[in-house]
This record gives structure tokens, C-alpha cells and sequence, in this order.
């Protein structure tokens, strides 16, 4: 702990930098009273007067946004879980097909000649959605699953290819080499993302055909006008 002229030390160069009171308080655990007394006789200049003005201007704006935020999420988790619970149990399965055919559409590859699938994400609440799917509508065998994981090469890839193998239920033996990436010195990737990504890889032209035709159909279902125009443009 720093001692009391260190710390009037570290208050005054704080203020002398433009800081105000609560600022300075944040780094020099003193009374607020000890703080306006060292500090007192620093004179600011016109910027740092300004600055703190219109902090000063804006803490209630702050404050008032944050209070509406935290009740629109309230709002938000209530309006959420009406709508889920209107969902009959019988519907499973429809909701799945639907949700699987939206996700793989949003995030799957689709490139024209694929042989296969291949879906990638961080998420593990999407990649056991697709698990099912993958294995519930499309009947996919077990043995046809590989996974691949991609993270940086800093990573912990075992650890990451353990978690990946006990949430899928697909055996480590059916895993590919990892893909390992040279993330930037500053990336947080490995921070926000300690288990990578997970690619589902299934090698079957059957599969990636039914795929590519559940998107078209069910564009032309739901997006009717879309779809015309694309077929005007082309």
C-alpha cells in the first residue's frame, strides 16, 4: 500500500491530468475529503474543465439509459419466454427441422460443386442443435462425423478437443488435425473463445444435395418475392 506522500504524490499528478475527485479516487484509496483537499490549489486548464463538465452533464443521461437497458432486458426475458412456452412438445421436431435448415443457411458452407457439409461455429448451444439435426432429419450415421478444431496455435488443443468430442458424442479417433491460426499479439480471440471453433465436417453428396434444396424451398416458401428476383437477375 502506497504510503500518505505517495499517495498525495499520485493524487496530484491524477488532477493535474484532468481527473476528477471519483476519478482519482479509483486509483488513490482515500477520503474524497483528503482528495479535494490536496487538490484544491491545481489549477485545470480550459480542456479539462470542459471534459469534466460535460461528464458532469452526462451522468444522468448515463445513469438513465442504464436503468432503461436493464429494464428492457426484463421486458425482453418476459416477452421471450411467453413466446417459448407457447411452443407445443408435439412441434419438436418441426422446430428442429426448421432450425437446422435457418442455421445451416446462415452459417453452413454452400458452395457449388460441395460434396459434403460443413458447418463451423463457437457456440456449443448451435453445434448440439446441428448435432441433432444432422443425426434426427438428415440420419446421418455415426461414422461419417469428423470434427475439426480451429484456434490459435497458443491454445490448448487437447483440452479443446476433449470438450468439442464430449459435447458432439463424436470419438476422438473420428477428429481430423487440428487447424491451428496465427492469431494477432493483441487478439482476445483465445480469451473469448478458449475452446475454438468447432467445424462439423460430414463427407456425403446425398446430404449436401438435401441441404442445398431445403434452402431453396424453403426461401421460395417464405421469401416468394425474393426468390423471383434472383431469378430475374440471373
Amino acid at each position: 500500500m502506497l504510503r500518505k506522500p505517495d499517495l498525495y504524490n499520485e493524487a496530484v499528478a491524477l488532477r493535474s491530468k484532468g481527473l476528477s475527485y471519483n476519478e482519482i479516487l479509483k486509483f488513490v484509496h482515500v477520503g474524497q475529503g483528503t482528495i479535494s483537499r490536496w487538490c484544491s490549489k491545481i489549477l485545470l486548464t480550459k480542456e479539462q474543465k470542459e471534459r469534466l463538465l460535460e461528464k458532469k452533464r452526462n451522468t444522468p443521461l448515463i445513469r438513465q439509459l442504464r436503468r432503461q437497458a436493464i429494464q428492457c432486458k426484463k421486458e425482453a426475458k418476459v416477452w421471450a419466454k411467453e413466446q417459448i412456452s407457447k411452443l407445443s412438445d408435439r412441434d419438436t421436431a418441426q422446430i428442429l427441422f426448421l432450425s437446422g435448415i435457418l442455421l445451416y443457411w446462415a452459417e453452413g458452407t454452400k458452395q457449388s460443386g460441395c460434396k459434403g457439409i460443413e458447418f463451423t461455429n463457437t457456440d456449443p448451444d448451435m453445434i448440439l442443435m446441428m448435432m441433432e439435426f444432422f443425426r434426427e432429419i438428415l440420419k446421418i450415421p455415426e461414422n461419417k462425423f469428423r470434427i475439426t478444431v480451429r484456434m490459435g496455435h497458443k491454445g490448448n488443443i487437447r483440452r479443446a478437443e476433449n470438450y468439442w468430442s464430449n459435447l458432439t458424442q463424436v470419438s476422438r479417433e473420428q477428429f481430423n488435425n487440428p487447424e491451428l491460426l496465427n492469431l494477432k499479439k493483441n487478439s482476445k480471440s483465445l480469451e473469448k473463445y478458449p475452446y475454438g471453433m468447432c467445424r462439423i465436417i460430414i463427407h456425403n453428396v446425398s446430404a449436401s444435395r438435401k441441404m442445398a434444396v431445403l434452402i431453396k424451398e424453403l426461401a421460395k416458401k417464405f421469401c416468394p418475392r425474393s426468390s423471383m428476383d434472383r431469378t430475374r437477375v440471373s
